[in-house]
């Protein structure tokens, strides 16, 4: 679905969808947290926060920076392996509609 179609689903009495949708775009709009945000929609099982740091470019510190702002809004979990802090997506509608609109900008 590309971002026409999508913006064509959402009903502008929903405010609840319209506050997800523009959250969304406040979010995408860092282009960090864009580019975690890709990584995690792509890793099966999570990540932790070393190989997003690695594979972003940026340091230990301002990824886990990038995540806790992430898991404030509810869009990524953190789950434990051993020592090491990883990461997940949620499964929410508000990630559902996240990931949407992601996919809407691959071309």
């Amino acid at each position: 679905m590309n971002i026409r179609a999508y913006m064509k689903t959402i009903d502008i009495t929903d405010v609840d969808r319209i506050v997800r949708t523009t959250t969304s775009f406040r979010l995408l709009s860092d282009p960090t947290r864009f580019k975690i945000l890709c990584l995690l929609h792509r890793a099966k099982n999570g990540m932790c926060v070393y190989e997003i740091a690695d594979e972003v470019g940026i340091s230990h510190s301002a990824t886990s920076h990038q995540l806790s702002k992430l898991e404030d809004k509810g869009i990524v979990k953190c789950f434990r392996e051993g020592k090491s802090a990883c990461y997940e997506l949620t499964n929410t509608a508000f990630v559902k509609d996240l990931v949407t609109v992601m996919k809407s900008f691959r071309k």
